[in-house]
C-alpha cells in the first residue's frame, strides 16, 4: 500500500501549483484581553487587522456583501481571535438562543485552526450572535466531528455597525509542533437573514475540500505545555421498574448511583490518552422505537460521548454504498446487552447493559502520521433465576471480554494522498462459562485505505480493503455458518458448504471508487464497488449485513452552484449498478437517478426513484434455496422550508411497488420546528408507513419426514410515530430539553403460501397457496399445514406500542463543568391482534406499567 501511495505521488506530482493561500500575521497579546465580545481592550486595537472575505453562498467567488474583520493573538497559555461583523441594519441581527452545540438559523462566525498545519485536520469554534458555544473537528480534509468538546471561553456583543465576536482558546485544547510558527486559519461568516456564508480564505463550493482551503496565520511563538484534564463525575437517583407479583429477584423501586472519572493526558506535544475508570456511558436520548421483520440486527448511531469525541480515527467504514454504517468497527458492542439468556426460569435478575471496567485510547498526529489505539474491557456477567420448582443459580450471560482496535495513517503530498492500516482484536474468556457454543473465543480483522486526489482536485480514487479471521467452537462457527450474514448451508450454494466441524473462518472484502468526483465546475463521473467473500464476519468487533456479494457501479453527476432563475443551486445524479454472488450469480440490476436543489426561496427540493431488476434474493428463505423475485419501482421526494422563519416544515414521502406480487410499501414524515421565542423551539415530528407485501417471510416449518417448508404470507403492516421535542433556553449555559416518542406498530398476515418451486418464471408457479383444509389454526394460535406432509407454524401477528421520554435540565456551571437533572420514563405494551387501531393501541399503552428514572449527574472539569 505504502508503495501503491508513493508511485501515485510521484505520478501526480505535476499537479498545476495552486495561488499562494491569505495570511494573517498573529502578536503576542501586550496587554490584558476580558473576553466579554466587546473588543474594547487596547490589545485589540493594537493586533493587525485582516479582511477581504470572499463570499461561498449564495454567489461563489464573489465579494462579501458586508465586510468583516479580525485579528489574532496568543500568549503562552491561549489563542486569541476577535471578530468584527460589521452590518448596517443591527437591530436585524438574528440571535436565537439555544444550549451548547446546537446549530442555529442565527448570524454566526466559525474559526477554524489547522495547527497540526497538515492541510487535514482542524479544530473548529463557533460563537453565534446570542453567544451560543459550538465546536467541531474535521478530519481527511472535509470529514465532520460534531461530538467534540473543548473547553474554551468566547463571548459577542451588538454594536452600532454590527456585532463582535471574541475567542479564548486555551493551548491544551490544540494538538501542535513545538516548533511549528505557521497554522492553517480559516475565519467564515454567516449572515442569517440574508443566508450569505463568506470565508477569509476563499473557499469555492464546487469541490469537497475543507481545512486544504485554510490561508495561514504566522507569527505565533507558542510551545506545548502540559496537558492533563481530569473530569470526576457522581450520579444517584431512584429507579422505577414494574415487577410481577411474587417475583422475589427485583424491587420496584432501587436506589441508583455511580462514581468514575475521565482523564486526558497529552504525551508529548501531539498526542493524547483519554481514559474513562467505571465510566458512566449512559446516553440522553433513547434510541428510536422499530419493528424489525428482518434477520438482520437493526444499526443504532452511536450517541455516547467517549466513544463519538475524537472518533474520526475509528471510521473504518467497509463500503461505499451503505451511508457507512457496515464497518470494520461498531463502538455500540461494547456494553450492549448481553448476548445470552437463560434457557428457562420463572424470574429472572439480568443486566440491561454490559458492565464496561475501563476504556482508553491514545490519539494523535505527528508529521503526517497519524495514530489511534483504542481498548475496553467489559465484566463477566450474572444472571440470578429462579426455576418453577423454587432453585436459584447465577448462571453466566457475558463473558469478560477485551476489544482493541488500531489505526496508522500517513499523508502525502501535503495531505492529497492517504494511506493507512487498521486493526481489530475481540478475545473473550469462555471457559467454564457455558457460552462457548454461543460465542467466538478469538475475532481478528485488518484493513488497508488509499485516499488519493489528483488533477487540481478534481480526479480522486478511495479504496479500502479488510479482512478477518474468527474462531471459536465447532457449535460457534457453526452457528456463524447459518446466521443471516452467511447462510452457507443453502442447498442450491455452488462456492460454499455448511461444514458442522470447523472451528475458525476467514474471508475478506474490498470496497473502492475512482473518477472525476471532486472540485469541478458542472460534471463529476466515476465507477465504483463493493465485494466481500463469503467468509467475511466483522460482527464481533463491526457491523456487517451481508457477505457473498459483489457490486459495481457506474456514477455521472451534473451540479450548477451559480444562482439562476429558479435555483440558487442543484444538481442531478445517476448510477447503474449490478449485484453478484460469488458462484457467480447475477442477483439484481438497476438505475438509481436523484435530483436536489434549493429554489431562490431557501426551500430546500428532493426527488429520487430507483429501478431495480431484481433477479435472485439468495437470503429470502433464510438458509433454503435462493428464490426468483421480480422488479420493484421506488420513489421518495422531500422538502424542507426556510430555516430562518418562525415555522420551518419538513415533508417526506416515499414509496415502492412490485406490480408481479401486487406488494406496495410507502410512508409519510413530516416535521415542523416552531421557533416560539428566540430561546424556544419545538419541534413535532409524526411519522406514517403502510406496507402490504406478498413477500414477508414467516418461518421455517419441517414435518414429520423432517423435510422443510419455507412460509410466505401477505402481510398488512401499518406503524405510526410521533417525535415531540422542547428546547428551552435561559442562557448558553443553562437548558432544558424534553423529548417523548410515543411508537404504534401492527401486522396481520393472510394468503399464507409454501414455497413450491423457488426458481419457477412465474411469481404464481413458485408458491403453493395453503387453502380451505389445508391450513387450519388451532385455539393455542398454532397453524397445522397438510400440504407434501404435516407441519405447524405459529400465529404470526402483532401489536406493539412503546413510549420513550426524557426531560433534562444541563447548567454548565463553569467552563468544562456541569450539572444534569434526569427524568426518563417508559412504557411499552403488546399484542397478537394484528389490526392497526391506534386509539386502542395508545389507550393500551397508557395503561401498561411505566419504568422510570430520577437522577442528578455532576462532573468538575479540571485542567492542568
Amino acid at each position: 500500500m505504502l508503495l501503491l501511495a508513493s508511485a501515485l505521488s510521484v505520478a501526480y506530482a505535476q499537479d498545476p501549483v495552486a495561488p499562494p493561500p491569505v495570511r494573517a500575521h498573529a502578536i503576542r497579546r501586550p496587554s490584558h484581553v476580558t473576553v466579554d465580545g466587546r473588543l474594547d481592550d487596547a490589545a485589540w486595537q493594537a493586533a493587525p487587522k485582516h479582511t477581504g472575505f470572499t463570499q461561498r453562498f449564495p454567489k461563489d467567488g464573489t465579494k462579501a456583501q458586508h465586510e468583516t474583520t479580525f485579528a489574532v493573538l496568543y500568549d503562552d497559555h491561549a489563542i486569541y481571535v476577535g471578530v468584527w461583523a460589521h452590518d448596517p441594519e443591527p437591530e436585524k441581527i438574528r440571535r436565537l438562543l439555544t444550549r451548547r452545540d446546537i446549530d442555529s438559523a442565527s448570524d454566526a462566525v466559525i474559526v477554524g485552526i489547522d495547527s497540526y498545519h497538515d492541510k487535514r485536520t482542524a479544530f473548529c469554534f463557533q460563537l453565534n450572535a446570542a453567544g451560543v458555544q459550538r465546536d467541531m473537528m474535521m478530519s481527511d480534509d472535509s470529514q465532520q466531528d460534531d461530538s467534540w468538546d473543548a473547553v474554551w471561553t468566547g463571548d459577542t456583543a451588538v454594536t452600532a455597525d454590527g456585532w463582535t465576536a471574541e475567542f479564548r482558546i486555551p493551548l491544551n485544547q490544540l494538538r501542535f509542533s513545538g516548533d511549528a510558527s505557521e497554522w492553517g486559519l480559516q475565519v467564515v461568516r454567516i449572515n442569517s437573514r440574508t443566508q450569505e456564508q463568506s470565508a477569509w480564505s476563499p473557499w469555492p463550493r464546487s469541490g469537497s475540500e475543507v481545512v486544504s482551503k485554510f490561508g495561514i496565520v504566522d507569527g505565533i511563538g507558542v510551545k506545548p505545555g502540559t496537558r492533563l484534564e481530569l473530569l470526576p463525575y457522581a450520579s444517584a437517583g431512584m429507579q422505577k421498574t414494574p415487577v410481577d407479583a411474587g417475583d422475589p429477584l427485583n424491587d420496584e423501586m432501587a436506589a441508583i448511583g455511580n462514581v468514575g472519572v475521565d482523564v486526558k493526558y497529552g504525551l508529548g506535544p501531539a498526542f493524547t490518552l483519554s481514559a474513562a475508570i467505571n465510566p458512566d456511558f449512559g446516553q440522553v436520548e433513547a434510541d428510536p422505537s422499530q419493528v424489525n421483520l428482518s434477520a438482520n440486527e437493526l444499526f443504532f448511531a452511536e450517541k455516547r460521548p467517549f466513544f463519538v469525541e475524537g472518533a474520526d480515527l475509528f471510521k473504518l467504514s467497509m463500503s461505499t454504498t451503505n451511508g457507512g454504517q457496515e464497518t470494520q468497527f461498531y463502538s455500540r458492542r461494547i456494553g450492549a446487552a448481553p448476548p445470552a439468556e437463560p434457557d428457562s426460569y420463572d424470574y429472572i435478575d439480568s443486566p440491561t447493559a454490559t458492565t464496561i471496567y475501563s476504556a482508553a485510547k491514545i490519539t494523535g498526529k505527528t508529521r503526517g502520521w497519524s495514530i489511534g489505539v483504542f481498548d475496553a474491557v467489559t465484566a463477566e456477567e450474572h444472571a440470578t433465576i429462579v426455576d418453577g420448582e423454587g432453585m436459584q443459580s447465577e448462571p453466566v450471560v457475558a463473558p469478560l471480554t477485551s476489544y482493541a482496535v488500531a489505526r496508522l495513517k500517513r499523508d502525502f503530498r501535503e495531505g492529497k494522498t492517504a494511506v493507512g492500516m487498521s486493526a481489530t482484536a475481540v478475545n473473550r474468556a469462555l471457559d467454564g462459562t457455558g457460552l462457548e457454543p454461543l460465542l467466538h473465543d478469538q475475532a481478528y480483522s485488518g484493513g488497508l485505505q488509499l485516499q488519493h486526489r489528483w488533477g487540481k482536485n478534481a480526479w480522486s480514487a478511495d479504496v479500502t480493503t479488510v479482512g478477518s479471521y474468527v474462531h471459536g467452537s465447532e457449535d460457534a462457527i457453526a452457528r456463524t455458518q447459518t446466521s443471516a450474514r452467511h447462510y452457507w448451508q443453502r442447498p442450491d450454494a455452488d462456492n460454499v458448504s455448511f461444514d458442522p466441524t470447523r472451528t475458525s473462518m476467514s474471508g475478506a472484502g474490498i470496497g473502492w471508487m475512482v473518477g472525476r468526483l471532486g472540485d469541478t465546475k458542472h460534471w463529476r463521473f466515476g465507477i465504483g464497488g463493493d465485494a466481500r467473500s463469503p467468509g467475511l464476519e466483522l460482527n464481533d468487533a463491526g457491523f456487517q449485513r451481508t457477505s457473498n456479494q459483489a457490486i459495481v457501479f457506474y456514477y455521472g453527476e451534473y451540479h450548477e452552484e451559480e444562482p439562476g432563475d429558479y435555483f440558487l443551486n442543484y444538481n442531478i445524479n445517476s448510477d447503474i449498478f449490478t449485484v453478484n454472488t460469488f458462484e457467480p450469480r447475477l442477483t439484481d440490476i438497476g438505475l438509481e437517478c436523484n435530483a436536489n436543489g434549493q429554489l431562490l426561496n431557501y426551500w430546500n427540493v428532493h426527488f429520487g426513484c430507483n429501478f431495480a431488476k431484481a433477479i435472485w434474493a439468495q437470503n429470502a428463505l433464510r438458509g433454503g434455496p435462493a428464490l426468483r423475485v421480480d422488479p420493484r419501482v421506488f420513489m421518495n421526494a422531500s422538502f424542507n422550508t426556510d430555516a430562518r422563519k418562525p415555522l420551518q416544515v419538513s415533508f417526506g414521502m416515499y414509496g415502492s411497488r412490485d406490480a408481479t406480487s401486487d406488494s406496495m410499501d410507502g410512508g409519510i414524515d413530516l416535521g415542523l420546528t416552531i421557533q416560539a421565542r428566540p430561546n424556544i423551539d419545538v419541534f413535532l415530528g409524526p411519522s406514517w408507513n403502510r406496507r402490504d407485501d406478498a413477500m414477508q417471510y414467516v418461518d421455517e416449518a419441517v414435518d414429520e419426514m423432517g423435510v422443510s417448508h419455507y412460509i410466505f404470507a401477505r402481510i398488512d403492516q401499518t406503524s405510526f410515530g410521533m417525535t415531540f421535542r422542547v428546547n428551552w433556553t435561559f442562557s448558553p449555559k443553562l437548558s432544558l430539553q424534553a423529548y417523548a416518542q410515543p411508537f404504534v406498530a401492527s401486522g396481520r398476515y393472510r394468503q399464507y403460501k409454501d414455497v413450491d418451486n423457488p426458481g419457477a418464471d412465474k411469481f404464481e408457479d413458485r408458491f403453493h397457496p395453503l387453502a380451505g383444509p389445508e391450513l387450519t389454526l388451532n385455539p393455542d394460535d398454532v397453524f397445522t399445514a397438510r400440504y407434501n406432509g404435516t407441519y405447524t407454524f405459529g400465529r404470526p401477528d402483532f401489536n406493539f406500542a412503546a413510549l420513550r421520554s426524557t426531560v433534562v435540565m444541563r447548567w454548565e456551571y463553569r467552563p468544562g463543568s456541569s450539572v444534569f437533572a434526569i427524568w426518563s420514563h417508559g412504557q411499552s405494551a403488546s399484542g397478537d391482534d394484528g389490526r392497526f387501531r391506534l386509539g386502542n393501541d395508545l389507550r393500551t399503552l397508557g395503561e401498561a406499567d411505566s419504568e422510570d428514572i430520577v437522577m442528578v449527574k455532576a462532573n468538575y472539569w479540571i485542567g492542568l
